[in-house]
């Protein structure tokens, strides 16, 4: 599975919020186990619901992370599927695109940078 197909589904299942999807979704779709992947997303739990730094979507944040040295890229992919929005207080109220649409942009925009 892809790193936005993890991503999604551990949203969908509600084991986490977004930050925590894409880092789970990151973790399992690069060979982590089961297990170090739910350490991973354990490790950004205080960053769903508008936590994350700067009041960044949790997913987008979580991106970032996972790849800092592609963090622009990472971005500006977010960007293009959320139209130019990157904050959480910018996209739930106005329903701009749902948040596991969100956890799956990030994951795709991890998707692309691997496999260039």
């Amino acid at each position: 599975m892809s790193i936005a197909e993890f991503s999604k589904q551990f949203h969908a299942d509600h084991r986490g919020n977004c930050a925590m999807a894409v880092a789970y979704g990151y973790a399992r779709a690069t060979g982590k186990s089961e297990v170090e992947a739910t350490a991973t997303a354990q490790m950004f739990k205080e960053f769903g619901g508008g936590k994350a730094p700067n009041g960044s979507c949790g997913a987008l944040y979580a991106a970032k992370m996972m790849q800092p040295d592609h963090a622009d890229a990472i971005e500006d992919f977010f960007k293009r599927g959320a139209q130019n929005f990157t904050k959480c207080s910018e996209i739930r109220p106005n329903k701009v695109i749902p948040c596991n649409r969100c956890v799956e942009l990030a994951g795709e925009a991890l998707d692309f940078l691997e496999s260039k």
